[in-house]
């Protein structure tokens, strides 16, 4: 008895043969990640105080998601693919998001002196408060 159906539609009957796919989307989205790349470059020489992580961050997210999407087929992917994305994700954000609240909520002895996002508390030389020489008096 001859099979006429390969091993893999045995395994897989519902999966469609795969499309070919035009370039001009790849391009397109090659194009767009050009331009988000010198807006990142353009606003980490800007000066944007306490905006420049949160802009950074969402010009990172759309860069990542129009790779995911476009040239890792995510697009066209089953919905388990997805949910397992998705996932990763949700726990990302959960590990960045303690991360950050940790740091941001530390009393200010545990920033070290002369670091540079401790620079309230900086002096010059990177000594502290008690360290200084003591003015001599007159």
């Amino acid at each position: 008895m001859a099979e006429s159906a390969l091993p893999s539609e045995k395994l897989h009957p519902d999966r469609e043969e795969p499309h070919a796919h035009s370039a001009v989307p790849y391009v397109i989205v090659w194009i767009v990640l050009l331009f988000f790349t010198a807006l990142t470059y353009v606003t980490g020489t800007m000066h944007l105080g306490k905006w420049a992580l949160p802009i950074a961050l969402a010009i990172a997210c759309v860069k990542s998601a129009l790779v995911v999407l476009i040239f890792m087929h995510l697009k066209e992917s089953s919905g388990t693919t997805r949910l397992v994305f998705v996932t990763a994700l949700i726990f990302l954000g959960l590990l960045m998001f303690f991360t950050v609240a940790d740091v941001a909520t530390r009393f200010k002895l545990a920033t070290p002196a002369g670091a540079p996002f401790g620079t309230e508390r900086s002096q010059p030389e990177g000594l502290l408060e008690h360290e200084m020489p003591a003015e001599p008096e007159q």
